[in-house]
Order: C-alpha cells, then sequence, then structure tokens
C-alpha cells in the first residue's frame, strides 16, 4: 500500500506563508530551493510511521515541505514485509526510495546505503544515546540515525505485586526468579513471554541476548567470531529456563508475535513480562485492556554484570541512489527536530530518541514510561546486528527453544549455537 501525499496540491500562496510560521527551529526556506520529490519507504501505522504517514505533526509537515521545497511520496507496508520488500528491490536494481526504515538490517544492506551521520548537526548527535549508533554502524560508517527509542524493559502489574506483598519490581535475577514463582497463583502466571519465534529482533534469541549482557556476555569477539560460548552464554539461557520453571505462562514457547504474550498481561493472566514501549497506550485502553491504571514498568532486573537491554533499532537511512541526498538527510533531521519527536510521543506513543524530549514534562507527565526508558538507556543495550543477522538469530533462537523444551542442556544449546553461528559466519566469503 502507498499514500502520496502532494504539497503542491494542498499548498498555495498565503496559505504556504501561515504553513512556514509553524517550522521547527533551524528550518527555513533556502532562497533558491529547488522542488524535489523524496520518496520514502516505512512501515505502516501503529508501527512507528512519520508525520504524514501517522496522525501526528501534519501542520509542521506541510510547513517543512513548503519551506524546502519538497514533496515527499510516502511507500509503507506492513512491518512484516519490509526486508523482504527492501531486500528485492536491492537484488533487482529497482529501489526507488530516498530515505527508508531500517530495523537491524543496516550490515546487510550496507552497499546500497549513503553514509551521513557524520553531516548530522553536533547538537542532535549529543542529544541522542551513544549506544543508538551501534545497530546503524557497520565498518566504521554509521548510516542512519534511531528515531524512536524501543528499548525492552520489565512490565509489571501493580495489583498483583501489591496482593503478593511485593512492594518494588524485581531488581536482579534472584528476585526476578522469586517473584515469578510468589506471583504464580490464582490461575495465573508471573511471567510471559513470546518464544515462539526463534529469531530477533523481538524473537526468543532477543531475549537471550539480554540476559546474555546482563551476564556479562556478548555476542562476538573484535574479529567478529563467535564469543557467546562463555560462562556468561550458558547461565544467560539458564536464567531463562529458571524463569520456565518458576512460573512462566507454559504457552510462551508457541506465542509467535509479541501481541500474543502483550494480550495474556493485558487480560491479567500473567503478572510480568519484558516488552517494548508501544504496549504503554494500549494498556490505558478499556476497550482491549483489563488492567487499566495497574500497568508499571521498570529497567530489566540486573544479572551479575548489571542491567541491559537490546534496541529495537528503528532508524532512518537514505539510499545510495537517492537524488537528492541533502534533502534527504534534511528530511531525516526534521524527523528528529525536538517539536516532531514530542508529538511522536505525545500522538503516538512512540518514544523520542532525543535524551532532551524524553526529560520533558509534559512527555514524562503523559508516558510514565518514557524515564524508566531513559534510565535503561543509561546501562549497555546492543542487538548485536550483523549482514547475516537473521539468519544467526535464528540459528541461535532455535537452539534457545530447544533448551526451554528440555530438548538440551543450557550448555549444549549455547554449543551447537556457537557452532551454527560459525558456519554462518564463515559463508560469507
Amino acid at each position: 500500500m502507498s499514500l502520496k501525499l502532494t504539497r503542491r496540491n494542498a499548498l498555495t500562496g498565503a496559505a504556504a506563508l501561515g504553513a512556514a510560521s509553524l517550522l521547527p527551529n533551524g528550518f527555513s526556506r533556502p532562497a533558491a530551493a529547488e522542488d524535489t520529490t523524496l520518496g520514502v519507504f516505512g512501515p505502516l501505522p501503529p508501527d512507528p510511521a512519520p508525520p504524514g504517514a501517522a496522525k501526528f505533526a501534519g501542520a509542521e509537515f506541510d510547513a517543512w515541505k513548503a519551506a524546502n521545497g519538497a514533496d515527499v511520496t510516502y511507500d509503507l507496508v506492513a512491518w512484516p514485509q519490509l526486508h523482504d520488500r527492501m531486500a528485492t528491490a536491492f537484488a533487482s536494481g529497482s529501489a526507488p526510495w530516498d530515505v527508508m526504515y531500517n530495523c537491524g538490517w543496516v550490515p546487510e544492506f550496507e552497499s546500497f546505503l549513503l553514509p551521513f551521520v557524520d553531516d548530522l548537526p553536533k547538537e542532535l548527535v549529543d542529544d541522542m544515546p551513544g549506544s543508538s549508533f551501534s545497530t546503524v554502524t557497520w565498518n566504521g560508517k554509521s548510516y542512519g540515525a534511531i528515531f524512536t527509542l524501543s528499548l525492552l524493559t520489565l512490565f509489571y502489574n501493580k495489583e498483583h505485586l501489591d496482593e503478593a506483598g511485593l512492594g518494588a519490581p524485581p531488581k536482579d535475577w534472584d528476585e526476578f526468579l522469586r517473584y515469578t514463582k510468589e506471583l504464580t497463583r490464582d490461575g495465573r502466571y508471573g511471567f510471559v513471554s513470546n518464544y515462539g519465534e526463534p529469531a530477533g529482533i523481538g524473537g526468543t534469541a532477543s531475549y537471550w541476548m539480554a540476559f546474555l549482557q546482563q551476564a556479562g556476555g556478548t555476542m562476538y569477539a573484535e574479529d567478529g567470531s563467535p564469543a557467546f560460548n562463555t560462562e556468561a552464554g550458558v547461565a544467560a539461557l539458564q536464567m531463562m529456563i529458571d524463569l520456565q520453571e518458576a512460573g512462566t505462562d507454559p504457552g510462551s514457547i508457541s506465542y509467535v508475535g509479541i501481541n500474543d504474550a502483550t494480550n495474556v498481561l493485558l487480560s491479567g493472566r500473567a503478572s510480568m513480562m519484558m516488552n517494548w514501549p508501544f504496549m504503554w497506550k494500549p494498556a490505558q485502553d478499556p476497550k482491549g485492556s483489563q488492567i487499566v491504571g495497574k500497568l508499571a514498568a521498570s529497567v530489566l532486573p540486573a544479572g551479575p554484570a548489571g542491567t541491559a537491554s537490546i534496541d529495537g533499532t528503528d532508524a532512518w537511512t537514505i539510499g545510495k541512489s537517492t537524488k537528492d541526498a541533502e534533502k534527504a538527510r534534511k528530511l531525516i533531521e526534521f524527523y528528529l527536530d525536538p517539536v516532531i519527536q514530542k508529538k511522536q510521543a505525545l500522538d503516538t506513543g512512540w518514544l523520542p530518541i532525543r535524551l532532551s524530549v524524553l526529560n520533558d514534562p509534559d512527555v514524562q507527565a503523559a508516558m510514565p514510561l518514557a524515564k524508566v526508558v531513559l534510565d535503561q538507556a543509561q546501562h549497555p543495550y546492543d542487538s548485536f546486528v550483523t549482514p547475516d543477522y537473521n539468519e544467526i538469530s535464528q540459528a541461535v533462537g532455535t537452539e534457545v527453544q530447544k533448551a526451554l523444551q528440555g530438548q538440551k542442556t543450557a550448555a549444549e544449546a549455547i554449543a551447537e549455537a556457537e557452532s551454527l553461528a560459525s558456519a554462518i559466519i564463515a559463508r560469507r566469503g
């Protein structure tokens, strides 16, 4: 599905001048700007979508287009179709887009992308978490800018914790296990997840990667070889097995999508889950949530090395074949402007990436989750993307699933995962 937005048809004369007064700081029309049509490829709402595609900052978007002599044409598809659509377009040499969404695929599509982060304003880069650039950087070049801080954090039902005499969320792995066991009562489970999909980002491998970092481990050595078959890698998986035995909803092994597990929490049939910021808004809607006013969030419980997480890596990138690289970069800067970032948070529920906006009192009042995510961002987070991320995470996640189902020990599963990952990496050539 595509949505075409045409500035020329909507803005004329005085109307355009009026719209220009709505421009965020730092954007003014060049004296002799030439009109350009920028093609943007991205996800359909409710996944994170830009102004003009999602319902926010429409007036500012019209003003930006007027000031910069730019039309913007959106080509939007459902999130699960994004990767394959881009892969097919790149392979056939028919990728028509100037700006495109990426989610952990920057290393895979590196040869089709333009590095541009060094040209972003310093005040913008300084206002973003340093870790946010790790998943958009490959071979020493940065190809993207994350536009929403989407980190895994712990969501929990306050009422359930209060009933169990647990006044605060679990701080570490020991408390996480104890809470899961104590909250498994009255026909509900202490913890729920979606382990039905093995691959990351968002599947079984992703959760294990978060535990891996909390245990002090990492996925790869400096030379790019697997480095996770360690005490930390085994401990991370053992923690997931122990959680399973303590009181994880048995259905978790078959819940494929994050919404499957989210619905269990929103129905009150589970007490805790690791989830993304998107779930905050639907949890407050009585049409689909039975826990309105009962949801809270905290940073993930700390392992032996402290707390750590993974990010959703929702980024804007620029295609190498863009017809106007400077204007494409300015469009991304507009998406990251503080005014637009604030409206993104308040109107769509997708948190901003800019630290100043996460600290904004209005944003924190409307979305208490903003402070939790900001706190989580002060600790390590890495999704360990590579050119063969999907293949490797599928292999690792499948081994993790086998351990969760009792088919292998944690040590056996991690050893096999390392062997599979090594073989995949060896095929890079």
